[in-house]
């Protein structure tokens, strides 16, 4: 089995704005970068999986009419921090979250462990189909915790897995064993 981690292009926000599960479009001239991103893939591919939110549904749509839409692909739930600038959020509250951002959530948000167990249960599940290629379009986050986990990395480790907007990370399955593909948009 393929599984092909797609990220999302780049979405049209500001710099420096906190936004997880908020429901972004994506930049304009997003057709442009979402081409690159496509010669990357298996033109055939058996499922589309996708996250909700409308900048992975978009370029899921171009992968496939038929994609399949799951919550457990959810970005990030930053809570009260949404859509605020990360300057402005409160220092202590900010450090108390990034010393400990595994198993801390922002207020009325969640913890990256609490992202990370939601998007291994789709995993289990999707492994488990008789797929020979799929494509997961998500993001950042839900890629680097399963990634994480095909790597048996810590989750607080897996922040060093670099993932650019469009970005592709293959991961082959064979008789039970992982193997892991980067594969770069240049």
């Amino acid at each position: 089995m393929e599984i092909y981690l797609v990220r999302h292009t780049t979405p049209s926000i500001g710099k420096g704005i906190c936004y997880g599960q908020s429901n972004l479009p994506l930049a304009k001239g997003y057709q442009k970068e979402m081409a690159v991103t496509m010669d990357l893939l298996p033109q055939k591919l058996d499922a589309v999986y996708t996250s909700p939110l409308v900048r992975c549904r978009t370029f899921a749509f171009e992968l496939s009419e038929n994609n399949i839409v799951d919550q457990r692909l959810l970005e990030l739930n930053f809570g009260d921090w949404e859509l605020i600038e990360w300057k402005n959020i409160a220092q202590n509250d900010l450090d108390h979250w990034m010393e400990n951002y595994v198993d801390s959530a922002p207020p009325k948000g969640e913890s990256y462990k609490a992202l990370a167990e939601r998007v291994l249960s789709f995993w289990n599940e999707t492994i488990q189909t008789q797929h020979e290629q799929i494509a997961i379009v998500c993001h950042a986050g839900p890629i680097r915790a399963l990634l994480a986990h095909v790597l048996n990395l810590d989750l607080q480790d897996s922040f060093k897995l670099v993932l650019d907007y469009g970005s592709v990370s293959r991961v082959d399955i064979n008789q039970g064993h992982f193997s892991i593909k980067y594969i770069n948009k240049t």
